[in-house]
Protein backbone atom coordinates (compact mmCIF):
# COMPACT_ATOMS: atom_id res chain seq x y z
CA UNK A 1 0.00 0.00 0.00
CA UNK A 2 1.20 3.50 -0.88
CA UNK A 3 -0.01 6.53 1.06
CA UNK A 4 -0.36 9.71 -0.97
CA UNK A 5 -0.79 13.14 0.60
CA UNK A 6 -2.08 15.72 -1.86
CA UNK A 7 -1.33 19.34 -0.94
CA UNK A 8 -2.87 22.32 -2.64
CA UNK A 9 -0.39 25.19 -2.86
CA UNK A 10 -0.58 27.96 -0.30
CA UNK A 11 -2.22 31.28 -1.01
CA UNK A 12 -0.55 32.99 -3.98
CA UNK A 13 -0.40 36.66 -4.78
CA UNK A 14 -2.68 35.98 -7.72
CA UNK A 15 -5.24 34.38 -5.41
CA UNK A 16 -5.34 37.62 -3.43
CA UNK A 17 -5.75 39.71 -6.61
CA UNK A 18 -8.41 37.34 -8.06
CA UNK A 19 -6.30 36.73 -11.17
CA UNK A 20 -6.60 33.46 -13.09
CA UNK A 21 -3.08 32.07 -13.12
CA UNK A 22 -3.37 28.52 -14.43
CA UNK A 23 0.19 27.77 -15.50
CA UNK A 24 1.46 31.32 -15.04
CA UNK A 25 4.27 31.10 -12.49
CA UNK A 26 3.55 33.22 -9.42
CA UNK A 27 4.95 33.10 -5.87
CA UNK A 28 3.14 32.61 -2.60
CA UNK A 29 1.76 35.59 -0.70
CA UNK A 30 2.96 36.35 2.81
CA UNK A 31 0.06 34.34 4.18
CA UNK A 32 0.92 31.53 1.77
CA UNK A 33 4.42 31.39 3.24
CA UNK A 34 2.95 31.18 6.74
CA UNK A 35 0.68 28.37 5.56
CA UNK A 36 3.73 26.51 4.24
CA UNK A 37 5.33 26.71 7.68
CA UNK A 38 2.16 25.50 9.41
CA UNK A 39 1.85 22.68 6.88
CA UNK A 40 5.47 21.76 7.58
CA UNK A 41 4.63 20.83 11.16
CA UNK A 42 1.85 18.50 10.02
CA UNK A 43 3.96 16.87 7.31
CA UNK A 44 6.90 16.24 9.64
CA UNK A 45 4.59 14.22 11.87
CA UNK A 46 3.60 12.08 8.87
CA UNK A 47 7.24 11.24 8.08
CA UNK A 48 6.97 11.15 4.27
CA UNK A 49 9.57 9.29 2.23
CA UNK A 50 9.42 11.52 -0.85
CA UNK A 51 8.13 14.85 -2.11
CA UNK A 52 6.82 15.51 -5.62
CA UNK A 53 5.44 18.82 -6.84
CA UNK A 54 4.00 20.61 -9.79
CA UNK A 55 6.93 22.50 -11.25
CA UNK A 56 5.14 25.82 -10.67
CA UNK A 57 6.73 28.00 -7.98
CA UNK A 58 3.69 28.33 -5.70
CA UNK A 59 3.43 24.55 -5.33
CA UNK A 60 7.17 24.02 -4.83
CA UNK A 61 7.34 26.79 -2.21
CA UNK A 62 4.49 25.20 -0.25
CA UNK A 63 6.27 21.92 0.49
CA UNK A 64 9.91 23.01 0.43
CA UNK A 65 10.05 23.87 4.18
CA UNK A 66 8.95 20.34 5.13
CA UNK A 67 11.18 18.64 2.58
CA UNK A 68 14.25 20.61 3.67
CA UNK A 69 13.57 19.82 7.33
CA UNK A 70 13.62 16.13 6.44
CA UNK A 71 16.70 16.40 4.24
CA UNK A 72 14.71 15.52 1.12
CA UNK A 73 14.48 17.17 -2.28
CA UNK A 74 11.27 18.26 -3.98
CA UNK A 75 11.04 16.45 -7.30
CA UNK A 76 9.33 18.51 -10.04
CA UNK A 77 6.49 16.79 -11.90
CA UNK A 78 5.03 18.71 -14.83
CA UNK A 79 2.02 16.38 -14.94
CA UNK A 80 0.81 17.86 -11.64
CA UNK A 81 0.58 21.42 -13.03
CA UNK A 82 -2.60 23.46 -12.83
CA UNK A 83 -4.84 23.71 -15.89
CA UNK A 84 -3.48 25.59 -18.91
CA UNK A 85 -5.69 28.67 -18.84
CA UNK A 86 -5.05 29.63 -22.46
CA UNK A 87 -6.42 33.12 -23.11
CA UNK A 88 -7.52 33.39 -19.48
CA UNK A 89 -3.97 33.37 -18.13
CA UNK A 90 -3.10 36.46 -16.10
CA UNK A 91 -6.54 38.04 -16.42
CA UNK A 92 -8.84 39.14 -13.61
CA UNK A 93 -11.87 36.88 -13.36
CA UNK A 94 -14.23 39.78 -14.11
CA UNK A 95 -12.44 40.41 -17.41
CA UNK A 96 -12.63 36.70 -18.28
CA UNK A 97 -16.37 36.66 -17.63
CA UNK A 98 -16.88 39.64 -19.96
CA UNK A 99 -14.52 38.52 -22.73
CA UNK A 100 -15.47 34.83 -22.86
CA UNK A 101 -19.01 34.60 -21.43
CA UNK A 102 -19.95 31.18 -22.80
CA UNK A 103 -16.76 29.39 -21.78
CA UNK A 104 -16.69 31.09 -18.39
CA UNK A 105 -20.34 30.26 -17.74
CA UNK A 106 -19.53 26.57 -18.32
CA UNK A 107 -16.61 26.89 -15.88
CA UNK A 108 -18.84 28.29 -13.16
CA UNK A 109 -21.87 26.07 -13.84
CA UNK A 110 -20.29 22.70 -14.67
CA UNK A 111 -16.52 22.97 -14.29
CA UNK A 112 -15.78 19.32 -15.08
CA UNK A 113 -17.06 19.78 -18.63
CA UNK A 114 -15.32 23.13 -19.14
CA UNK A 115 -12.36 24.19 -21.24
CA UNK A 116 -10.42 27.40 -20.73
CA UNK A 117 -10.62 29.42 -23.94
CA UNK A 118 -7.56 28.44 -25.97
CA UNK A 119 -6.35 26.17 -23.17
CA UNK A 120 -7.00 22.80 -21.56
CA UNK A 121 -10.18 20.98 -20.69
CA UNK A 122 -10.67 19.38 -17.28
CA UNK A 123 -10.68 16.02 -19.06
CA UNK A 124 -7.14 16.69 -20.28
CA UNK A 125 -6.06 17.89 -16.84
CA UNK A 126 -7.43 14.74 -15.20
CA UNK A 127 -5.77 12.45 -17.77
CA UNK A 128 -2.25 13.86 -17.37
CA UNK A 129 -2.59 14.14 -13.61
CA UNK A 130 -3.81 10.59 -13.18
CA UNK A 131 -0.99 9.27 -15.36
CA UNK A 132 1.57 11.09 -13.18
CA UNK A 133 -0.01 9.93 -9.92
CA UNK A 134 -0.21 6.30 -11.02
CA UNK A 135 3.44 6.31 -12.04
CA UNK A 136 4.54 7.93 -8.77
CA UNK A 137 2.42 5.55 -6.67
CA UNK A 138 3.78 2.46 -8.40
CA UNK A 139 7.39 3.67 -8.24
CA UNK A 140 7.00 4.31 -4.50
CA UNK A 141 5.17 1.17 -3.50
CA UNK A 142 4.76 0.89 0.26
CA UNK A 143 5.99 4.42 0.91
CA UNK A 144 4.44 7.69 2.06
CA UNK A 145 4.56 10.39 -0.61
CA UNK A 146 3.62 14.07 -0.66
CA UNK A 147 2.34 15.57 -3.95
CA UNK A 148 1.99 19.35 -4.16
CA UNK A 149 -0.46 20.45 -6.80
CA UNK A 150 -3.44 22.70 -7.52
CA UNK A 151 -7.17 23.08 -6.87
CA UNK A 152 -8.58 22.04 -10.24
CA UNK A 153 -6.20 19.09 -10.41
CA UNK A 154 -7.16 17.81 -6.96
CA UNK A 155 -10.88 18.06 -7.69
CA UNK A 156 -10.51 16.36 -11.08
CA UNK A 157 -8.43 13.57 -9.53
CA UNK A 158 -11.00 13.17 -6.76
CA UNK A 159 -13.60 12.33 -9.41
CA UNK A 160 -11.29 9.65 -10.80
CA UNK A 161 -10.51 8.24 -7.35
CA UNK A 162 -14.22 8.01 -6.53
CA UNK A 163 -15.17 6.58 -9.92
CA UNK A 164 -17.29 9.61 -10.80
CA UNK A 165 -17.70 11.24 -14.23
CA UNK A 166 -16.29 14.74 -14.57
CA UNK A 167 -19.84 16.05 -14.83
CA UNK A 168 -19.93 15.50 -11.05
CA UNK A 169 -16.85 17.64 -10.41
CA UNK A 170 -19.09 20.64 -9.69
CA UNK A 171 -20.20 18.80 -6.53
CA UNK A 172 -16.66 18.08 -5.31
CA UNK A 173 -15.96 20.59 -2.50
CA UNK A 174 -13.56 23.46 -3.02
CA UNK A 175 -9.95 22.78 -1.95
CA UNK A 176 -8.55 25.52 0.33
CA UNK A 177 -4.96 26.71 0.05
CA UNK A 178 -2.38 24.48 1.78
CA UNK A 179 -5.02 21.84 2.55
CA UNK A 180 -4.06 18.19 2.91
CA UNK A 181 -5.87 15.21 1.38
CA UNK A 182 -4.91 11.60 2.16
CA UNK A 183 -5.34 8.86 -0.45
CA UNK A 184 -4.38 5.19 -0.19
CA UNK A 185 -3.28 3.26 -3.28
CA UNK A 186 -3.47 -0.50 -3.06
CA UNK A 187 -3.90 -3.22 -5.69
CA UNK A 188 -4.47 -0.63 -8.40
CA UNK A 189 -7.28 1.18 -6.55
CA UNK A 190 -7.43 4.57 -4.83
CA UNK A 191 -9.27 5.19 -1.56
CA UNK A 192 -9.76 8.69 -0.17
CA UNK A 193 -9.17 8.69 3.58
CA UNK A 194 -9.25 12.43 4.22
CA UNK A 195 -10.15 15.39 2.02
CA UNK A 196 -9.03 19.02 2.19
CA UNK A 197 -8.00 19.05 5.85
CA UNK A 198 -7.06 22.53 7.11
CA UNK A 199 -7.32 21.89 10.85
CA UNK A 200 -3.61 22.67 11.28
CA UNK A 201 -3.78 26.15 9.71
CA UNK A 202 -5.53 28.01 12.51
CA UNK A 203 -6.41 31.55 11.48
CA UNK A 204 -4.58 31.25 8.14
CA UNK A 205 -7.33 29.29 6.37
CA UNK A 206 -8.34 30.98 3.09
CA UNK A 207 -11.93 30.99 1.94
CA UNK A 208 -11.80 31.91 -1.72
CA UNK A 209 -14.51 31.54 -4.38
CA UNK A 210 -14.40 28.27 -6.28
CA UNK A 211 -13.86 29.93 -9.66
CA UNK A 212 -10.42 31.42 -8.96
Amino acid sequence: MTTLYFVRHGESRANVDKVFTGQTDVPLSDRGMRQAEELKKRLLALKPDAFFSSDLLRAVQTVTPAAEALGLSVRPEKGLREIDGGLWEGKHIDKIARAYPEDYARWTENIGLARCTGGESLEEVQARGLAAVLRIARENDGKTVVLATHAAMIRALTCAFRGLPLSEMQHIPFVPNASLSEVRFEKGAFTIERYADVSFLGSDVTRLPENI
